[in-house]
């Protein structure tokens, strides 16, 4: 009776129940064996136990059975001497955990084997072990620091080796450590080493903050943290790299620029003070020279002496432009230039820089035309305004062969400013020189300024000086077809701000020709 109801509770189990004899004949199976293994019970009944393992396993097998037949052991688990595999009836092998206990049946004694085909345990076993691998080998071979730290307790859970070098021991020595003993706690470290913050963005960049190495060093490093599930629990992930010699270059860069602005300061102050040195004697020849030119205090004889004075005159003259250019770059450079703004014509003072150099417009045979609407009104420095302008056109005339033509043009930009523009139709710049052309003292070959004279301080002294009315000039150049400088001032230099109103009377509209 008892014997049926133990044959009852076998067959209803989810594992599978093998039964052998001394020889190692099935004397027993269950339903559930029928199904892991494919045969049918009368198929296993009376066959050799070898029909269910592969024959690669038989031996070592067969030799563990035999061990624990002659054991005191009741009952065992076969994995104790390693992993058991099975073969089912279509020759596929599987996984499986096997435990076998010593039973009496029929009279006799048996082995019976419970067996659980574990096979898509074993899978994922391996895919897990497969997957910690690839992690392992991505946390030793990246370059930054790597430590992950239980997001409950704060300890410390793995370490790749350069988050040893970084923290000066080995990586093993950091596992247990609560993170915060690790860090410098500034307010940059707490925000980008924190549970918290990181949990509520899932990335935080810290680009500047400090750890504290094992023998209480400091050293900047940059932090990127963030949140993983490893076993299923929160896991703070920080990459950290140290930034000590980016620290060190930025330090050299910040020294190297105070030498050069030091450097550039003195030289700036050396031409000024140079500059006023010079321009006080050159007043002077220019005075007599024009005196001994005009015959002031009576004539001086032979011609050759006026022409001579006149030179003189010339020369100096030119020599002072240049000395007061170097003036005005200087005030530009030390920030000493002084605006007093004022309510300017604007085409009254494009028409007055036209006059200015209409003797230059002559002797180059060039057209210069003026194009405006009016009347136009600027809030801007007059003197300044003004200079500009007669940079541009001077730098125009110089690179515009005979006959060819210089525009003058005011205009509203887009939103509410105004735009100056001074457009010839010289020779051009090459694209490669336009970068170049508005540096100081700009003499370059390839630039025709060279040629026709001056210091190449004009488009630096206007850049200037619009930059300091917040404003912003503009160079569109083409080799062959000419240049157009545009010279814009914000929208708040122009009275009436916003978008200027359209000018119905057709008097209005401005068009000189020179």
């Amino acid at each position: 009776m008892q014997q049926n109801r133990d044959l009852v509770f076998l067959h209803s189990l989810d594992e599978g129940v093998v039964g052998v004899n001394d020889a190692s004949t099935i004397v027993f199976v269950n339903a559930s064996a029928e199904r892991m293994f494919g045969y049918s019970a009368a198929e296993m009944l009376g066959q050799s136990l070898d029909v269910l393992i592969p024959e690669n396993h038989r031996d070592r097998h067969e030799s563990d059975v035999e061990k624990f037949r002659q054991s005191a052991q009741s009952s065992r688990m076969m994995q104790e001497r390693g992993g058991v595999t099975g073969r089912r009836k279509d020759g596929n092998q599987f996984d499986a955990e096997v435990s076998i206990s010593k039973i009496s049946f029929d009279g006799g004694q048996i082995l019976l084997a419970l067996v659980r085909d574990v096979t898509e345990r074993a899978r994922a076993d391996a895919r897990l072990r497969a997957l910690e691998a690839r992690h392992r080998v991505i946390l030793e071979t990246c370059a930054d620091a790597v430590l992950l730290a239980d997001a409950v307790t704060g300890a410390i859970l793995d370490a790749n080796d350069q988050a040893g070098a970084l923290f000066g021991c080995d990586g093993s020595a950091l596992i247990g450590i609560h993170k915060d003993e690790l860090c410098a706690w500034d307010q940059d470290n707490r925000d980008g080493w924190c549970v918290e913050r990181t949990q509520a963005a899932g990335r935080v960049h810290t680009p500047n903050a400090t750890i504290r190495r094992r023998d209480g060093q400091l050293v900047p490093v940059e932090i990127t943290s963030g949140m993983t599930q490893i076993d299923g629990a929160p896991t703070l992930v920080g990459f950290f790299r140290d930034i000590t010699p980016h620290k060190a270059r930025e330090e050299e860069l910040v020294e190297a620029q105070l030498a050069a602005k030091e450097g550039s300061e003195s030289k700036t102050r050396f031409l000024a003070n140079v500059s006023h040195e010079l321009r006080t004697p050159l007043n002077a020849i220019i005075g007599m020279s024009e005196i001994i030119r005009d015959e002031m205090w009576g004539g001086i004889g032979n011609p050759k002496y006026r022409e001579y004075a006149t030179d003189i005159n010339d020369s100096g003259l030119h020599l002072l432009d240049v000395i007061n250019a170097i003036l005005d770059y200087s005030r530009i450079e030390m920030d000493k230039v002084t605006l007093h703004d004022d309510q300017v014509d604007v085409v009254g003072v494009l028409d007055q820089s036209r006059r200015t150099v209409q003797r230059l417009l002559d002797e180059g045979g060039l057209t210069c035309e003026l194009q405006a609407k009016g009347p136009l009104v600027l809030v801007a420095d007059r003197r300044s305004v003004r200079q500009m302008l007669l940079n541009l056109l001077s730098n125009a005339i110089k690179h515009t062969p005979p006959g060819g033509r210089i525009t003058l043009t005011a205009e509203a930009g887009n939103e509410g400013e105004l735009v100056l523009t001074v457009r010839d139709s010289g020779e051009g710049i090459p694209r490669e020189r336009l970068a170049l052309v508005t540096e100081p003292f700009n003499l370059d070959e390839d630039i025709s300024v060279s040629r026709q004279g001056g210091t190449g301080l004009g488009l630096a002294i206007t850049k200037g000086l619009i930059k300091r009315h917040g404003g912003a000039m503009s160079i569109n150049s083409r080799v062959g077809e000419g240049t157009t400088v545009r010279l814009v001032f914000p929208a708040e230099r122009v009275p009436f701000g916003g978008p200027w109103r359209q000018l119905r009377n057709p008097e209005d509209n401005v068009a000189v020709r020179a």
